[in-house]
């Protein structure tokens, strides 16, 4: 069978993941060899809100792919993977969620050769409440869905593996749609130099769009 792109299983296990277990926002992300979670496809979350997570607030995320390893869990409720790192993490974790009305937040991971390989990550707001004891074995019945997708879905760090981390990050965030002011701000460098690095990446992959560059590394 041919391995299936991951923004494909992104794309299939969100819906079914939100339309089964309702959810403000969510986000589908793979999961590298260092544990870290990468090329987020999010789903009615805004830019805004996933920069700032990225930027000031993932460090005190109890719910990262390393902490969510170490539970031993596949399905991993917020006040469980609290419980297990220092309050002072915990509060401004809680302080983020609550900027952004988030209740409570819930990961779903799929592991390939006992390591997380990708994960999806509901949230709610208080008008949804938090997730009742009902829908997390809803959760955990779907979780052997999202094993089966995952072990089909091409790992997206193979089309990645030549570029360096930087060329790397800029790629994932001209996915997304970034402006290359935005990729200056992400990376905290002049346009000038994000100019020199796309050129660079399109000589690597023979392109010369952004839109044939995304098409190349990601479909």
């Amino acid at each position: 069978m041919n391995a299936i792109p991951a923004q494909e299983v992104a794309g299939h296990c969100l819906q079914a993941f939100t339309q089964i277990v309702p959810a403000s926002q969510a986000a589908f992300y793979c999961v590298d060899r260092q544990l870290q979670a990468r090329d987020f496809r999010l789903h009615q979350m805004s830019g805004e809100m996933h920069r700032d997570y990225l930027d000031n607030y993932r460090q005190f995320d109890p719910l990262q792919p390393r902490n969510c390893q170490s539970s031993g869990l596949a399905v991993v409720p917020l006040g469980f993977a609290m419980a297990r790192q220092p309050t002072r993490d915990s509060r401004r974790y809680r302080d983020f969620l609550q900027r952004y009305g988030v209740v409570d937040v819930v990961e779903i991971l799929a592991h390939r050769s006992g390591q997380p390989q990708a994960a999806i990550s509901l949230l709610r707001t208080a008008a949804q409440g938090a997730f009742t004891a009902d829908q997390l074995a809803q959760l955990s019945a779907l979780q052997a869905l999202l094993q089966m997708a995952v072990a089909n879905m091409q790992p997206y760090e193979d089309s990645l593996s030549g570029l360096t981390p930087k060329e790397r990050q800029i790629a994932l965030l001209l996915r997304q749609g970034a402006s290359n002011k935005q990729l200056a701000q992400e990376l905290d460098v002049g346009l000038p130099t994000i100019k020199t690095h796309l050129i660079n990446l399109f000589r690597k992959t023979g392109v010369t769009s952004r839109t044939e560059l995304v098409g190349a590394l990601f479909l």
